[in-house]
């Protein structure tokens, strides 16, 4: 498993992570440090007790032996005491098998210095036991060492046969050293231990390991001088512990101390302190690493939370208020991250609301179009209130509890559906009387005003009501298909978005009506010019007419033909301030007349310039009589240096002017005057503007 420790790069992580790691590891250490000593000290203490304890064990063992065999020797001597004329006694009989074998060789010394074998052969006696007359012959079990050149020292053990009378005979048996030493084929001795026996007087009795004089002072000097019967020594390049213990043969016998040597290499004494010098810094090592994974475990279940709720406060600080965080800590910090989820859940929702009313206000101010601003409403409503279906029904001023209902089930279906229905007069004042919000469980009612959302199978409906000056103007219906729970800031910001699509209502309303206001001023301005003479009465409507159609056809913009309306209406204006005699001669124009009639365009611009919201038609006021080829006036402009609603209001203008009566003329028959267009292509008039022309008159 890999450990992500990436936010340790956090100095919260670092600080906590170093007080984490030194409160763990300095006690651990002063621990490790304490147990390091002890534990060695008792390691090495314990494996030298174990060897004094072997080396004790086997003197122990040896003396217990030399007590069985002098109970074999008394066992023998009684034997024969009690049958002193008969003959000699079954040795192996009286011993047994067992017995015979711890000796190898008994023999009773007579007093007259006879020998007289009962089992084996006895080496060479020591001289002590050759004088059976020797007044000062213990009365105790005898034991003799006997030194031989080429093997261990022999030894024999003697018992009178009659311990009252010191003329008595000896039982004398030489003794089985394997046996009685446990070395040899009878090897006793602790694994991977050499033995050595000496005597009180530094006589190596037996011994598997050579043995040196300085070793042997030791031995000596040492005994019963110092509380710890061990110490170290060197042989070659080998280390090695030695333990003695002395055998007091004395205390019971007529025989010299013994002392048991037992050396063993300071590598095998010491092997449980070597295996515990190489375990131990292993669990040192494993102790810290230990430390350093709980530490960064906890510390990481505790910051990385923290990373993630600061992630999630820079995401809420770049206006990312969809971000969440997600994290099952059981504690404090999945509170707090229910707690921040929470906070970005409104926040989304308060942004998301001021971004529905800032987009109604967007549709407003970019087009004031009713059905455009009912379009962006329902959108974002939809979107926003997580609803299944959404109206927006509107009062019909002129037919009192009729509403025009505009509704959209699918927000994928770009097309409103629209329908009308009617409710009763309590109905529209219980609406008027709940001015806020009213929540309706549809399986129990259904008003009228829910009529268009009663066919989507909708269970619970938000009627926010649109109140305008107190009054009634209609209602929005949110809709959904299961009963919706609403909070008390959903249902704020329901009414806040609701009292903005009522402003955004009456303003495209007012506007609407500003449209209205302005497009009928300036058919009244259009009729007063015509008015001035008969036969030009109408002329300036059908203009416009033709031009407005002229345009659509060339794909000219909503504001470009609106402008274009607004210019053709008002062409003739400059028409005020030429004489009525001129406008309405029956007879050819002189010069001099003409000249006069060609000023109208300028006098008309002359007439607007001061109206800054007409700034955009008088180029074409101005440019109407100019011709493509350069031949018009009052500039004599050409080509594209013509306003292009000029352009189109000069082929309009001399359509209708040619078709219409005059004073001095009959009007001319369609064909006619369509033949003139036609043949003034490219010399009087823009030929696309023509081509377009014809498409319009032919339709």
């Amino acid at each position: 498993m890999k450990l992500d420790i990436s936010f340790l790069r956090n100095k919260v992580a670092k600080r906590i992570f170093i007080l984490f790691v030194l409160c763990a590891l300095v006690p651990i250490s002063g621990l490790t440090i304490l147990s390091w000593i002890q534990v060695s000290g008792q390691l090495k203490k314990q494996s030298m007790d174990r060897l004094y304890n072997s080396v004790k064990t086997h003197g122990m063992s040896i003396y217990e032996r030399v007590l069985f065999l002098e109970t074999n020797m008394n066992i023998l001597a009684g034997a024969i005491k009690e049958n002193p004329d008969s003959d000699l006694p079954d040795t192996e009989k009286v011993l047994g098998e067992y017995g015979m074998k711890r000796f190898s060789a008994l023999a009773i010394i007579q007093s007259s210095g006879r020998i007289v074998p009962l089992h084996g052969e006895l080496d060479d006696l020591p001289d002590y036991l050759t004088e059976t007359q020797d007044p000062t012959i213990s009365e105790k079990t005898m034991i003799r060492f006997k030194a031989y050149p080429d093997k261990p020292h022999g030894v024999f053990m003697a018992v009178r046969i009659d311990r009252t009378d010191p003329a008595s005979d000896l039982l004398v048996g030489q003794i089985e050293t394997s046996h009685l030493w446990g070395i040899g084929y009878e090897n006793m001795l602790p694994p991977m231990t050499d033995l050595c026996i000496v005597d009180q007087y530094r006589k190596v009795l037996v011994t598997s390991f050579d043995i040196s004089e300085a070793l042997l002072h030791q031995v000596v000097i040492r005994d019963g001088q110092i509380k710890n019967n061990y110490f170290k020594y060197s042989a070659g390049e080998q280390d090695y512990f030695v333990s003695y213990w002395t055998v007091f043969m004395k205390s019971g016998f007529d025989s010299p101390n013994v002392n048991v040597v037992l050396r063993r290499s300071q590598a095998d004494v010491l092997s449980p302190l070597a295996d515990f010098k190489k375990i131990f810094p292993l669990v040192v090592l494993l102790s810290f690493w230990i430390v350093a994974f709980l530490s960064v475990y906890h510390i990481r279940k505790s910051l990385v939370p923290l990373e993630k709720l600061k992630a999630g406060t820079l995401k809420i600080a770049n206006n990312d208020f969809k971000s969440r965080v997600s994290f099952k800590s059981g504690d404090e910090f999945e509170d707090l991250a229910d707690s921040f989820n929470f906070m970005s859940h409104n926040l989304d929702r308060h942004f998301d609301a001021l971004t529905t009313r800032s987009e109604i206000d967007r549709a407003i101010l970019s087009s004031l179009n009713l059905k455009e601003i009912i379009s962006t409403a329902l959108k974002k409503m939809y979107v926003f209130f997580s609803c299944d279906s959404i109206s927006i029904n509107l009062a019909i001023e002129k037919k009192p509890l009729t509403y025009h209902s505009y509704i959209s089930t699918n927000i994928r279906v770009r097309k409103i559906e629209e329908q009308f229905f009617n409710i009763t007069p309590d109905e529209e004042q219980f609406l008027s009387g709940n001015q806020k919000y009213q929540k309706i469980d549809l399986e129990k009612t259904q008003p009228g005003y829910i009529a268009p959302l009663a066919a989507e199978n909708m269970k619970s409906a938000l009627i926010l009501p649109l109140i305008l000056n107190q009054m009634l103007k209609g209602m929005i219906v949110l809709g959904y298909k299961d009963d919706r729970v609403f909070s008390s800031e959903d249902l704020a910001q329901a009414r806040q978005i609701s009292d903005q699509v009522t402003v955004a209502l009456s303003n495209a309303a007012l506007v609407e009506q500003l449209e209205k206001l302005n497009l009928g001023t300036l058919e009244a301005l259009a009729r007063t010019v015509d008015a001035k003479s008969a036969w030009t009465a109408g002329h300036s409507e059908r203009v416009t007419d033709l031009a407005v159609r002229i345009a659509r056809i060339m794909g000219l913009t909503e504001k470009q033909i609106e402008t274009l309306r607004r210019g053709a209406y008002l062409h003739d204006i400059g028409k005020i301030g030429i004489p009525l005699a001129i406008i309405d001669k029956p007879d050819r124009l002189t010069e001099a007349e003409f000249e006069m009639i060609k000023e109208h365009p300028v006098i008309g611009a002359r007439i607007l310039e001061p109206i800054e919201a007409y700034a955009d038609v008088l180029p074409m006021i101005s440019q109407h009589h100019e011709k493509f080829d350069g031949t018009g006036y009052p500039r004599g402009l050409a080509g594209q240096d013509i306003t292009l609603g000029a352009r189109i209001m000069a082929v309009a203008d001399v359509y209708d002017a040619v078709v219409s009566d005059r004073p001095y003329r009959h009007g001319w028959i369609e064909e006619k005057a369509i033949d003139l267009i036609t043949s003034e292509s490219g010399t009087h008039f823009d030929p696309e503007v023509v081509d377009a022309f014809l498409v319009a008159v032919s339709s």
